[in-house]
């Protein structure tokens, strides 16, 4: 995990995420949620699969930071982790990006919005 200047984290993750290597995914985001980290970069560019418990903890995630309104923004998805995103509709609570500048930019701004 490395955080921003500005205190954003962001969370490069790389080989397959499944339910025997995804524990140590659900801890480092537990660990920024619990620290007031409520918005949160993660990078899948070295993804090439997730299955459902990765994905279980993307979406408790998520829950966790909504209730702070905060995001999870997911960046450089490959065409198979993308298209999980897909089928599974996800695509509607995730933030989805090709880059971690766009990324940050768009929570940047939010966070100037909302302040």
């Amino acid at each position: 995990m490395q955080p921003t200047p500005d205190q954003i984290p962001v969370v490069h993750l790389k080989g397959e995420i499944d339910l025997h290597t995804c524990g140590a995914f659900r801890d480092t985001l537990r660990d920024l949620i619990e620290s007031k980290r409520y918005n949160i970069v993660i990078n899948l560019a070295d993804v090439p699969y997730l299955d459902s418990a990765a994905l279980g903890v993307l979406v408790d995630a998520v829950r966790r930071v909504r209730e702070h309104d905060g995001s999870i923004s997911l960046v450089a998805t490959t065409p198979f982790v993308r298209r999980a995103f897909e089928i599974t509709r996800l695509v509607k609570i995730f933030h989805l990006f090709d880059d971690e500048a766009a990324a940050l930019a768009e929570i940047r701004t939010d966070k100037v919005v909302a302040e």
